[in-house]
Parts: structure tokens; sequence; C-alpha cells
């Protein structure tokens, strides 16, 4: 697909709809960024790009939030006020992506576009819509074969049903235990477990995957950053943001606005994650667009966090980084632990044969705190490691 190829995926954006003018005396990000308008329509894409902005009006699939398919624009409207911090970073907002005839239509549109800008190192900012067009995103990984890891922030597990048609609520079926698969670790962060059914916990077990409460969460908010520099893809669906912050959101308790600014901003400052979706906002139910500026804020940590980046992952033949071993009775290896000489961020290591170690090359090394490196001298081992273990070696 080229440039031109790309862009007949897209509707331009109208800055009337948005209210937006050009600024006079300062800069915000509606004048520095490069957007896909149909008085000015975009025909190619820089090279120096480093995101783009892809607003999907789609809620087909919502069973019970008709109206987030207008959330892209009021995302915009707030987001093109805010104040650029740094002069070099090229983002562009290539517009709304045209629906297909069918839902599935939409998803393989919206991995067709995935797929090139993640070719070509741009981060895709996805804007929604439902958030079932996670597959969407999902099945752009799935064009490039890149086996990757998903985390999403949810006050739901969206597993009620595996059953047709694809929803909003049934959605991770198809991305969980789709074929062939590319997914290695989900992680759900922030669910609220009056919401959850105990058969989809237990799936979540028996696949080996990680799931942490809202109160594990707040409780330790630092405990959350290995978690999303782990990931690859960050999807949020905003009823995990209490309603006192997002007026959309279905629930009364949840994440702060400023705790999910936060995370988000650890998301930006991975060198691992390429794309990010926002999802769920009902604008029909949004009072005075505060979930859409929460949205907007959101966005700005992360590229703030982006600014942040230091290219540090430790791959094995380089000298960014200590190496610290832990000899544990109970192991007949060493535990190896890296650290950052950039950052001093920590990761550690799990031991597989060489052949894993090709395969799974961004996995086998998994983000970590210090008090993981602490509580390894006294001969415990975080429950990651174990099922990153598990993973690669049965």
């Amino acid at each position: 697909m080229n440039t031109q190829d790309l862009l007949k995926y897209f509707v331009p954006v109208s800055l009337k709809d948005i209210a937006f003018e050009a600024s006079e005396g300062y800069e915000c990000w509606g004048d520095k960024m490069t957007v896909n308008t149909a008085d000015n329509p975009l025909t190619e894409i820089d090279a120096d790009v480093k995101m783009a902005f892809i607003g999907v009006k789609e809620d087909r699939a919502s069973v019970k939030n008709k109206g987030c398919a207008y959330n892209p624009n009021e995302v915009r409207r707030f987001f093109y006020q805010l104040m650029p911090q740094s002069a070099d970073l090229k983002i562009i907002d290539l517009g709304d992506l045209k629906l297909g005839n069918q839902l599935t239509d939409t998803y393989f549109a919206l991995g067709e576009v995935m797929a090139y800008l993640l070719q070509r190192k741009i981060i895709p900012i996805v804007v929604g819509g439902s958030n079932d067009l996670a597959i969407g995103m999902y099945r752009g990984y799935v064009n490039i074969s890149q086996i990757i890891n998903l985390l999403a922030l949810d006050a739901k597990f969206d597993l009620i049903s595996d059953e047709d048609p694809t929803t909003d609520e049934n959605f991770l079926h198809e991305i969980l235990c789709s074929e062939p698969n590319y997914l290695f670790d989900y992680t759900h962060v922030a669910y609220q477990t009056y919401f959850v059914d105990s058969k989809a916990l237990e799936l979540l077990d028996d696949l080996r995957f990680e799931r942490f409460r809202l109160g594990q969460i707040q409780d330790n908010l630092g405990r959350c950053e290995p978690l999303v520099r782990d990931a690859d893809m960050l999807i949020v669906d905003m009823n995990c943001v209490r309603a006192s912050d997002a007026p959309s959101s279905s629930s009364p308790h949840g994440l702060y606005g400023e705790e999910l600014c936060k995370i988000v901003n650890y998301a930006g400052m991975s060198d691992k994650l390429t794309s990010i979706g926002f999802f769920g906002n009902n604008v029909l139910e949004d009072l005075q667009g505060r979930t859409s500026q929460i949205i907007a804020h959101a966005i700005y940590y992360f590229i703030e966090g982006y600014l942040w980046r230091k290219n540090d992952f430790p791959y094995e033949n380089s000298n960014d980084y200590l190496v610290f071993k832990v000899l544990m009775p109970d192991f007949e290896n060493e535990v190896v632990f890296y650290k950052s000489r950039k950052s001093d961020r920590w990761w550690i290591q799990v031991p597989c044969t060489d052949v894993m170690k090709q395969k799974y090359i961004r996995h086998y090394i998994v983000p970590c705190l210090y008090e993981d490196y602490e509580q390894a001298g006294k001969g415990h081992l975080p429950n990651r490691w174990f099922i990153a273990y598990n993973k690669l070696n049965l």
C-alpha cells in the first residue's frame, strides 16, 4: 500500500465541525499538527512523522453505548487547543476511517491502516467508537506477523459470550482465541470485581494472563509501570474512569482522571509500545465534554512520555545496562536482572532455549521494579516471571 491508497480509507477532518481556528500569538496542537482536510488534503506522509491520529466513528457493535461514535471530533476539539511541548515532534491527523458496509469491513480497513503505519514506525492513536475496534488494531499486528502483548484498561472483561455476533461486550474472544494467534500476553488492569463473571476470571487464569483489580492499582500506581512497559498495544475503555471525572462512564467508581493520565504517560515512555486506542466515550452522556477532555489530556501525557523515551530495552548485546545475578536455592540457574544506565528501569530475564529467544526476542526479558530485585534476594520471584516462564518452556 502506498500513501495514496492509505488516504483513500479516510474522510478528511472538518475544522468547522470542531470549531477550530488558527491561533494568534501562540501555537497549539491544532496549529502544529498536519491535518488532512478537504481544503488542504494530505498527499504524502513525511519520513519523520512519529504519530498519527485516527478517528473511527463506529458503534454498530455497541450493546448499551450508542453515541460513542461521535467521540473523535469531540476529542479533537479539546486536543487541538492544548499546547505542544516539543517543536520537533511531528504528528498527523489522518481524519476519520471510512466505515465498511459490514462491521468486519471496518475491522479489515483499520487493520490495513495499522499495518501501514506500524511498518513505518508511526504510532497510531486510535479514537473510537466502541472498544470492539481493538479487533482491527490487533489485526494490524497480525498483518505484519508481529507477536505482541496487549494491555487493557477496563472496568469489565469483554468476555460475556463467545457467540456471534461480535459486540463490545464479547470481542476479546476473537482476539484471545483467533488462529493464527499473534498474542503472546494479555494483561487486564483496573477491573471491578462486581462487573466480572467468575468464569471470565477462570478463563484468563487458564490462559496464564494477568489481571489486576482497581484497588490493587490504586494502592500503588507505580506497580502499573512495568505492566504498561511490557505492552505493544494499549486499549482504554473510558468506563475505567469514575463517572465523577468522566461523566459518560458507566461506573461511579474507577480511576481518577489524573491516574489514567499517569498510566498513559508510562505507555508513552515505553520503547516497546507502538499503538494506543481510546474507546467508549458516549458524548451524548458527557457533561460539559469532561470525558472528551480527559482523553485529550491523556493523549497529551502520552506524547509527553514519548518525548522521554530512552531506547533502553536491554538486548543482550547492549552495554547500556547493569547486570545483576541472584542465586536462589530453588532454581538450578541464577536469576538475571538488568538495570538501564539511561533510565534506572529494571527487567528480569526468563530462561528459555535459544530457539525460543529468537522467536520471542521481545518477550523473554520482562519489565519489573527494583522491589522485585530486592524480593528475589529474599527468595521470591514476581508472578510475572513464572507466567512468562511457563509460556516459554511448556
